[in-house]
This record gives structure tokens, C-alpha cells and sequence, in this order.
């Protein structure tokens, strides 16, 4: 908020609070049939009413500058974010060029795992075929029950 929208907010406000009095006497004079005293109160309220609107005209001014300015610091942020992003682009480049390898990660393998690698695998074994076999929370083994025939009856 710049200082000339808090001058118009401030000025506009307390001239339509000041409005007021001018409108109670107004309204007095009115029901006294006081002509004279009605003219001066309307007199004193335009003037107010009159403040009330160049303080909001200077208000308008303020916030269009406020707005011209928050316009101007985005576009200069957008400017800066795209000349880091040319600066990162640029110097990633540089660092990838023919001349220069691009940066790797390099691995070292012991001699005791060439050695392994250089040894056939392990043949697995083949599964043993045979009953099949239960073990007890103890660890014994215990013979799988027999699985009874099912018999299936049709009646008609």
C-alpha cells in the first residue's frame, strides 16, 4: 500500500464522517422550516461530499500506480528466473561439450567378485518328487494326511 492510497482511504472516510454532521443540522433546520440554516448545512455537506471524492480520485491514482508497480517488479522477477534458467541451460552445455566427458559415477569391482563372476552358477536342484510332508510347531515332520476321494451321487 503506497502513501497515496492511505491519504485517500484516510481522507475519503473522515469527509463522509464529517458529512454527517452538517446532514443532522440539515434535517433539524428542516423540520424547523429554517430555510437559510438549510442552505448553509447543504453548503458544508457538499464541500465535505466534494473532499470525499477528489480523496477518492487520489486513492484510484494510488492503487493504478500500486498495480503498475506490482506489474513491473513480477516482470522484472520473470526476467531474472529466465536469465538464471539461460545461465543454467549455458553452462550445462559447456559442461557436456565433445571435449569434456560428461561427469559419471565410477564402479570398482574386487578381485574376489571377478573371480566369482568368472565361475559358472550354480545348477539348482531339481525338485524331489515324494509324499508331501507336514512340519509340527516342535519341528518334527509329520506325513501329510491323505487326501480322501470325493464321491459325487446323483439322484434324479
Amino acid at each position: 500500500m503506497n502513501i497515496q492510497m492511505m491519504e485517500g482511504l484516510l481522507g475519503a472516510s473522515s469527509n463522509i464522517k464529517l458529512s454527517g454532521t452538517p446532514m443532522s443540522v440539515y434535517r433539524q433546520a428542516s423540520a424547523e422550516g429554517d430555510t437559510e440554516k438549510m442552505k448553509r448545512a447543504l453548503g458544508y455537506t457538499g464541500e465535505c461530499t466534494e473532499k470525499a471524492v477528489k480523496y477518492q480520485e487520489k486513492l484510484d491514482k494510488g492503487m493504478q500506480a500500486e498495480a503498475k508497480a506490482e506489474r513491473e517488479k513480477a516482470k522484472l522477477e520473470q526476467e531474472a528466473a529466465i536469465e538464471k534458467r539461460r545461465e543454467e541451460h549455458k553452462r550445462l552445455e559447456e559442461g557436456a561439450g565433445p571435449d569434456r566427458p560428461q561427469e559419471t559415477d565410477l564402479v570398482q569391482i574386487s578381485e574376489a567378485a571377478k573371480a566369482a563372476l568368472n565361475h559358472k552358477p550354480i545348477e539348482v536342484a531339481e525338485p524331489v518328487d515324494g509324499e508331501p510332508v507336514i512340519y509340527t510347531p516342535a519341528g518334527e515332520i509329520t506325513a501329510a494326511p491323505a487326501e480322501p476321494e470325493s464321491t459325487v451321487s446323483l439322484t434324479a
